[in-house]
């Protein structure tokens, strides 16, 4: 044996003795720190956009629903993108911002008259009138025979309205100190949320073509998926947005025949009609009640059909016409998902709600359709 062989021998049995050596692939280390880079950066660029990550959702719906206009507006300036952006913005601009100067400016006199003459009512004379004339009421006293034990008498109500008014008062103080910070604060969001939307119309195109490039889907899915969110959003947004001002007009109308302050109580039921449920009658039940204790009850009555018939009307048929595009869901269940939403994300829930369930069910069907083979197989079983 040659003295090559021998120290060949020599090292196989020292390999024999040490056993085999685990070696992990260079390329697989550097996919898997790719990765978890990656990740780490997402995480960071999450942390630094969580304390506007409402305003860029919203501006993304924004710029969702913008998009058709702007694609106009392209066409006529010859394809300059940074031209069209800004149209679009004035234009968006004229659309939301100047009427709502207007209409912010003639609604705070009558949101004070309206406060005003509610905490008078609460305080003087008409709450005595009232008194007076619940304590001779036949209904009140036989309740009060069959429930002697219930203290219904004048003083007692006095006292309950006492606390009203006082409750009232103090409300009425802390919404006129946070007032003005909410108002900065709502133009501070405004103005990033214009910004975000330039951006997103002017060079959105190129984002969604990215994102697609990154996702490991097939092209038919992406486009299916960002279809669904794209129409869910737009019929959220803009469907709701026009519910709620066609309710609280026609509640102002209704609320300007009973000699109500229209403008404000109006804005107010366009808010309610957000809520789920509820809805416009947080206005127009108190509104019937009060006016059957001041008026009589044929302004009451009036006032409930009023808001039972023309003003439920439209959130009963328009609603659902408009949520027909959200990816076929059912209403009801659009429904639960604005509960959820509510519940989870607060206002905003109005709108995460429908998408989320929009996305689910997309999901879903992509799951079915990829999987299609191996859930019929199981079906037979």
């Amino acid at each position: 044996m040659t003295e090559d062989q021998s120290q060949n021998t020599h090292n196989g049995c020292n390999n024999d003795h040490t056993g085999p050596t685990l070696k992990f692939p260079r390329n697989n280390l550097f996919r898997y720190f790719t990765i978890l880079l990656l990740l780490f950066s997402l995480y960071l660029v999450y942390l630094i956009a969580a304390p506007f990550l409402n305003t860029i959702i919203l501006s993304i719906v924004v710029a969702a629903c913008c998009y058709p206009i702007y694609k106009r507006i392209l066409a006529k300036v010859n394809g300059r993108e940074i031209w069209a952006s800004t149209i679009a913005m004035l234009l968006l601009v004229l659309c939301i911002a100047a009427p709502m100067t207007f209409f912010i400016a003639s609604l705070i006199p009558q949101a004070a008259d309206s406060i005003h003459a509610v905490t008078t009512w609460l305080q003087q004379s008409q709450s005595d009138s009232f008194l007076s004339n619940i304590q001779n009421d036949p209904a009140l006293q036989w309740f009060h025979a069959q429930l002697p034990f219930i203290d219904v008498n004048e003083a007692a109500i006095k006292s309950y309205l006492a606390a009203i008014s006082k409750a009232v008062g103090q409300q009425i103080v802390e919404v006129g100190t946070t007032a003005l910070g909410d108002t900065l604060n709502f133009v501070a969001k405004f103005l990033l949320m214009l910004l975000i939307v330039f951006f997103l119309l002017k060079d959105g195109s190129k984002m969604v073509a990215g994102l697609k490039y990154l996702w490991p889907m097939r092209e038919s899915q992406e486009d299916a998926l960002l279809h669904s969110l794209r129409s869910t959003s737009r019929s959220v947004l803009v469907g709701g947005l026009l519910v709620a001002i066609l309710q609280g007009l026609v509640g102002g109308i209704g609320l300007a025949f009973v000699g109500i302050t229209p403008l404000f109580w109006g804005t107010v039921m366009s808010f309610c009609s957000l809520i789920p449920i509820v809805g416009t009658g947080l206005v127009w039940i108190p509104a019937s009640v009060y006016l059957l204790v001041t008026a009589g009850w044929q302004q009451a009555l009036f006032m409930v059909l009023w808001g039972a018939i023309p003003v439920a009307a439209i959130d009963s048929f328009l609603r659902p016409y408009f949520m027909r595009e959200s990816a076929g869901v059912s209403v009801f269940f659009i429904f639960l998902s604005i509960l959820g939403g509510l519940k989870t994300f607060g206002m905003l829930g109005i709108l995460y709600g429908p998408l989320i369930l929009s996305f689910v069910m997309v999901m879903l069907k992509i799951y079915g359709e990829e999987y299609h083979h191996i859930l019929s197989e199981n079906s037979r079983h």
